[in-house]
């Protein structure tokens, strides 16, 4: 226990503090991003509108800055503990190899939850979202859920060797998921078939269910069966591929 402790905290340490990519890219940006839709794009949305306004660009926000931390962080991570030969000092150590992916995963979620908090305190003090405390932290714990099949996917995107590669990788995942999941723009902005794709992607149900929760209602069925899908067909995927490459350096 005390091992799986050190473990998470010199990940936190290592993510938090001694990466500045890592600050920008997850919480700097989504936060610039939030700042600027609610106060300086936000022309044309009715005074009626807005409380609401507010409180969608929030939780798409938020969704954001997870999918940013879950794909780049976690990925980025796992690349430089296997350059480093961590997971060979691991398969050395009395500490069991699923102990250090147990360690990694909560880190992640610890980092995700703080970024969530931050972006709905500036919801909140910035542009007076409000909410019951049952609704802040479901939704919270939504974006969290929701966006579990991108952490897995980050698990694929690691087993690149390059790291610049695989930032390249990212970016080419994450910027086309997050416009089509309505996460920047309202989809009923985009055309009929983009709006079809975007009712198949996880990371869509992701905001669109935190939103739900936001106003009291509880998520559709839909989106609850497409995210676990994902994440599990995703996560088959890791492992078969993790265990290829295995048998390739034997």
């Amino acid at each position: 226990m005390n091992a799986l402790l050190v473990q998470t905290k010199t990940d936190l340490t290592r993510s938090l503090f001694r990466s500045k990519p890592f600050v920008f890219f997850s919480l700097a940006m989504p936060v610039g991003f939030y700042l600027l839709f609610t106060k300086v794009f936000n022309m044309g949305v009715p005074e009626e509108y807005m409380a609401i306004f507010y409180k969608d660009s929030m939780i798409q926000m938020s969704t954001y800055s997870v999918m940013i931390s879950s794909l780049f962080s976690f990925s980025m991570t796992l690349i430089e503990d296997r350059k480093q030969g961590v997971k060979q000092l691991i398969r050395l150590s009395p500490l069991p190899e699923s102990s250090y992916y147990f360690s990694k995963i909560l880190t992640q979620f610890i980092i995700n939850s703080v970024l969530i908090i931050v972006i709905f305190m500036l919801g909140r003090f910035v542009n007076g979202v409000t909410m019951t405390a049952i609704q802040w932290m479901s939704s919270g714990l939504w974006i969290l859920f929701g966006c579990l099949p991108v952490m897995a996917l980050g698990t694929i995107v690691s087993l690149v060797k390059d790291p610049n590669t695989a930032s390249v990788l990212n970016n080419m995942i994450l910027m086309p998921i997050a416009i089509i999941s309505g996460l920047w723009w309202p989809i009923g902005m985009f055309p009929a078939f983009v709006q079809k794709v975007a009712h198949q992607l996880p990371t869509f149900y992701a905001a669109e269910g935190a939103k739900q929760l936001a106003e009291g209602k509880f998520p559709e069925s839909k989106g609850i069966f497409i995210i676990l899908i994902y994440f599990v067909v995703i996560m088959v995927l890791s492992i078969y591929l993790n265990g290829r490459k295995e048998e390739v350096r034997r």
